[in-house]
């Protein structure tokens, strides 16, 4: 029995996904997850105790499997800025309106009036931010990232990037959210200075 439990706690959580994907936060019920999860309707209130919970949970798992590949491009790339890039095009290639996608926008508005969803969802928020910082400050001390940035500035601004391009690739799928982050990336990379070349420009022209 202890072997089935990690797979029938995770077939609900994703049928609770495929369900609020489809009808929202209210859509997801006892019944109805355990419907798409062909599974016993009291194993819900088993594994999560309340609906709630399970939508809570839900939401999480959304946002694990969502962002897991997004997360992993910033935290192994060489420059962070590149992995950014490419986290950012990866949501995008993923195409929009995904499940987790969609979820992941229902948390942020159910987020508002469910003090328990809004604690989880700042604490996966704050550890991002936190491992990007750190990533961002490594840049920096190699010269990668201007000197003059704030890590710890940049990583919210640059969470809330990922945030709102995200949102606004669900409303207008014809954003250009990887060439738009792109463009403000660039700014962040340091400058090269031109060479000091002395006294050369007073010298006459060779012949």
């Amino acid at each position: 029995m202890a072997g089935e439990e990690v797979p029938t706690r995770v077939r609900l959580l994703e049928a609770a996904v495929a369900v609020m994907a489809e009808g929202g936060w209210s859509a997801v019920t006892s019944r109805a997850v355990a419907e798409r999860a062909r599974a016993n309707n009291a194993l819900v209130h088993y594994y999560f105790g309340s609906v709630d919970a399970l939508r809570r949970a839900a939401v999480t798992h959304a946002v694990e499997m969502e962002l897991e590949g997004p997360v992993t491009a910033i935290l192994q790339a060489e420059d962070a800025l590149d992995g950014v890039s490419a986290a950012i095009r990866a949501l995008v290639d993923r195409g929009t309106g995904t499940a987790g996608q969609r979820v992941m926008a229902e948390a942020l508005l159910h987020g508002l009036r469910d003090p328990e969803l809004r604690a989880d969802s700042a604490q996966q928020i704050r550890m991002f931010r936190e491992l990007l910082a750190a990533r961002l400050t490594e840049n920096r001390d190699a010269g990668l990232l201007r000197a003059d940035a704030d890590p710890a500035g940049l990583a919210v601004l640059l969470a809330a990037l990922m945030d709102g391009l995200l949102l606004h690739v669900l409303l207008d799928g014809g954003t250009d959210a990887a060439g738009a982050a792109d463009g403000l990336l660039g700014l962040l990379r340091p400058t090269t200075a031109p060479q000091d070349r002395g006294d050369d420009d007073d010298d006459p022209p060779r012949p």
